[in-house]
């Protein structure tokens, strides 16, 4: 799912969106309700919502509402169309929300748009092992065994074949 921001002025000024925190509601219910995998998105648009107050609003929602395990995804921004003005989001300011993210408990915090970063991957919350590995769109698994580390066993809330895919509800 996709998060702008955490302000109500944010989201009337960005999506023309006055209602937001209902997507906020839907996902909640997808998760504690029926269980359902969700990854948040959000991108950091420079002078929009790459302030600390944003994010951090953000970050705690995720941990709060959805569980420390959901993935959030960081992604820069490239002007273009009605915000060609502003300029690309310097990698700088995706490293510190990042470790915002990380700071307010989130397990699995990415870096979008980045080519090579090494955010990209997936490390073991509690052991560091690597567990997978991306370029690009290109993804290679190489430290998991259904939906665990396979070097200390931890939650890497992963979905594979060898996981079958379903989660307790709650979680």
């Amino acid at each position: 799912m996709d998060v702008k921001g955490f302000s109500d002025t944010l989201y009337r000024k960005l999506a023309r969106v006055s209602q937001w925190r209902g997507i906020l509601e839907v996902a909640e219910r997808a998760v504690k309700k029926w269980g359902m995998h969700i990854e948040v998105v959000t991108n950091v648009i420079p002078t929009m919502n790459d302030d600390e107050d944003q994010l951090t609003g953000i970050a705690r929602w995720i941990r709060d509402s959805l569980g420390e395990t959901v993935p959030w995804h960081i992604t820069r921004f490239f002007p273009q169309f009605q915000m060609a003005h502003l300029p690309p989001t310097p990698v700088e300011s995706l490293e510190k929300a990042a470790d915002l993210g990380r700071r307010e408990g989130l397990r699995f915090v990415y870096l979008g748009n980045v080519p090579g970063h090494a955010a990209e991957n997936t490390d073991c919350y509690a052991c560091g092992q690597s567990l997978v590995q991306r370029s690009g769109y290109r993804a290679r698994v190489t430290g998991l065994h259904g939906g665990q580390c396979r070097q200390c066993g931890a939650d890497a809330n992963f979905r594979t074949e060898t996981h079958g895919g379903k989660k307790e509800p709650g979680r």
